[in-house]
């Protein structure tokens, strides 16, 4: 028999474990949190002190109700569970150390939509010393204290007076409730574990990979046959701040600023600062339309030849022609890009012309300049600004060297547009159109924000602003009489603007068609 591990002390009844378990877990994880409201309050004054002590007792009450329910049913079932937290808690304070992450709702789905691969870049060895000394030893240790009763009664009736006791207390201290509602949206995205285990069911409860329950969007028509072909490049994590294109000093756009027929949309905001929250916006004609089918499903349902192909992920539940991934391609792409954004390129020309449709709706969904490792993100040829981060903890990296790699995605970018618009110059004698888009920006540094995913309340506008371009061929300019000079534009511009944009192009006229939500639309005279 393996020898078992000697329980470091011991405790007579579950109850007082129950006690100390939730004490640990409200003060010891719960730093980063006590912390933001000492920094927003004047704890010397009775106000401040006050507010204090009401966040402790709801987190701690909050974390005594659930680990006496577990008690109820069991130790086994509380000291595993309270190991797992303490490990997850140690991973939670890392990231929002170092990268001062907020784990509020759409965090958790941008961390639950993560791919794999994506989600390695973050891994280190400082993140594993978090492991395993903020969370598998004292989570092990407390868990080797030997409970030698187990007084079910006494958890319960502990349980009771403590809920009883502490809404007595923040009934007579409700002036406290003020200030907590007014940083509520801060205070519930640190308050671990809470925190992630509440928004993580509200994310998993929300999720439906199909089109079944999808609200259908009324019918419409094309107004002539004529052959057309648009294609939408979503991009990821690309602000415009750093885009040549919108004043930007450095050239990170020296192909697109010299292409002709190219059009550049000024204050253009993304909805969310999450890859699944700006697609959904994206592909919806607004808000209210959230719930319903998604704009290629829309189009390949009207005999639109809809083709999706990604290097991402992230889009809603959509059925479309055609879906390939990046991997299906790679095996018939050649060129140093194939690892990259430019493998979505393979063939593209060839199946566009195959195609036996009137309406050609094409998305190439990049993988752009997602971090941290902006270094992975382009081939060696575009590794022009330096020196560069190489390092996955980029709150390490001095600003130039984190900015330098993420200009390099901007200009591989820009060398991955100018390249797609040079493959649909050679499809002749038809009507195409090219857009660009990001999902959501990025924050380098700026206010000691890094990356993306910061409720949109208060996330900067480094997160917000994204670049909105599109490119014309001479034949849609000819066909549509369109004077690329003179175009006038929206003071701004939100991704709503893609839906309706698309639809004009087409000339497809539907009840949800917006004309005003049309970068394209010429009125008439």
């Amino acid at each position: 028999m393996k020898p078992k591990l000697p329980a470091i002390c011991s405790i007579y009844k579950a109850s007082n474990y129950t006690f100390l378990i939730s004490s640990v877990i409200t003060i010891a994880y719960n730093f980063i949190l006590l912390g933001y409201v000492v920094q927003n309050t004047d704890v010397l004054s009775a106000s401040g002190l006050g507010i204090l002590v009401s966040v402790v007792v709801i987190v701690f009450i909050f974390s005594y109700a659930v680990f006496s329910l577990l008690t109820l049913i069991s130790l086994l079932a509380v000291k595993t569970f309270f190991v797992i937290v303490t490990a997850i808690n140690a991973i939670a304070i890392y990231f929002m150390t170092i990268y001062q992450v907020v784990l509020d709702r759409t965090m958790i789905e941008n961390i639950l939509n993560t791919r794999y691969s994506e989600s390695v870049e973050l891994f280190s060895l400082n993140l594993i010393s978090y492991i395993l000394i903020f969370g598998l030893l004292p989570g092990l240790l407390l868990t080797k204290i030997k409970v030698t009763k187990l007084d079910r009664l006494r958890v319960l009736a502990n349980a009771l007076i403590a809920i009883i006791v502490s809404f007595s207390f923040l009934y007579t201290n409700s002036t406290s409730w003020l200030w907590i509602d007014k940083h509520a949206s801060n205070l519930g995205g640190k308050i671990l574990p809470w925190s992630y285990i509440v928004n993580s069911a509200r994310h998993l409860s929300s999720i439906n990979r199909s089109t079944v329950g999808q609200k259908i969007l009324p019918d419409g028509l094309f107004i002539n046959n004529n052959k057309m072909v648009f294609v939408l490049v979503i991009g990821e994590t690309a602000r415009a701040d750093n885009f040549s294109l919108y004043g930007y000093s450095k050239l990170t756009n020296p192909k697109l600023q010299h292409q002709s027929n190219m059009l550049v949309f000024n204050n253009t905001k993304s909805c969310t600062t999450y890859t699944t929250g700006s697609l959904a916006c994206m592909l919806a004609p607004s808000n209210q339309h959230l719930g319903y089918e998604a704009l290629p499903t829309y189009l390949a349902r009207q005999g639109v030849d809809v083709q999706w192909r990604t290097n991402n992920w992230g889009e809603p539940p959509i059925e479309v022609s055609s879906y390939v991934k990046a991997g299906e391609l790679r095996s018939t792409c050649s060129g140093n890009g194939c690892n990259l954004d430019e493998v979505l390129l393979t063939n593209l020309t060839d199946t566009i012309k195959s195609s036996d449709k009137e309406k050609v709706f094409v998305v190439l969904h990049t993988k752009g300049s997602h971090g941290p490792s902006y270094y992975s993100r382009y081939t060696k040829e575009f590794n022009q600004f330096k020196p560069v981060c190489r390092d996955e903890e980029i709150s390490k990296c001095s600003s130039e060297a984190l900015i330098n790699a993420y200009n390099n995605t901007i200009l591989y970018t820009d060398h991955f547009l100018s390249k797609v618009i040079n493959k649909l110059e050679k499809i002749k004698n038809t009507s195409i159109a090219l857009m660009y888009i990001s999902d959501h920006g990025e924050s380098l540094g700026e206010h000691g924000l890094y990356l993306h995913g910061t409720p949109y309340s208060f996330a900067p506008e480094y997160q917000k602003n994204i670049p909105f371009l599109i490119w014309l061929s001479d034949k849609y300019v000819e066909e549509k009489k369109i004077n690329i000079s003179e175009m006038r534009q929206a003071p701004n511009h939100s991704q709503f603007n893609v839906f309706h944009t698309v639809l004009g192009a087409f000339g497809f006229e539907s009840p949800v068609y917006e004309s005003a939500m049309d970068v394209l639309h010429k009125p008439e005279d």
